[in-house]
């Protein structure tokens, strides 16, 4: 499939607006995780923290998403969720760059296990060290994703200056 710069251009649209929705998602999610540490510490509470984890890594997968369909344009519909992360810490020589290095992958894999088990929970509880432990990650995970996104539009920007219309 050839792509022309509005294509890029959409792209990049595509991408800040990922970007805004990460840094509403990381406020909501610092919000939640300050009541807990407040003294909020009802199981409501940790359920809405969780939400907000879940919310990060919904960001990042659609993200990824976006980028594997403009770029390769096909999903095994089976295991897209677990595919789609995995892609994104590939280069794909001549085609795109990786959007985020092995690294951060395992940190974003993790996130990816953590929802589904969040949206699988029903009438389990939230295990809240694991919680914990996740939470404490959340901020690296956001500056992870603004960085990348970073790189990322200003390969986009690269890219579009070779195209000719």
């Amino acid at each position: 499939m050839t792509r022309n710069k509005i294509d890029i251009y959409r792209l990049i649209a595509e991408l800040n607006e990922a970007k805004d929705a990460m840094q509403k998602t990381a406020a909501s999610n610092a919000k939640a995780w300050e009541r807990i540490e407040m003294g909020a510490v009802d199981e409501l509470d940790y359920m809405a923290l969780a939400y907000t984890i879940h919310n990060i890594y919904g960001v990042v997968e659609n993200t990824g998403l976006r980028i594997a369909r403009f770029f390769e344009n096909n999903l095994n519909t089976d295991s897209w969720h677990k595919e789609i992360i995995e892609r994104m810490k590939l280069e794909i020589p001549g085609l795109r760059k990786a959007f985020f290095s092995y690294e951060e992958y395992l940190l974003f894999d993790e996130l990816r296990a953590f929802r589904h088990v969040f949206r699988n929970l029903y009438n389990r509880a939230l295990h809240i060290e694991r919680l914990n432990s996740l939470q404490s990650k959340m901020p690296k995970a956001s500056d992870i994703f603004f960085a990348a996104i970073e790189k990322y539009i200003a390969f986009l920007n690269e890219l579009s200056v070779k195209i000719q219309d």
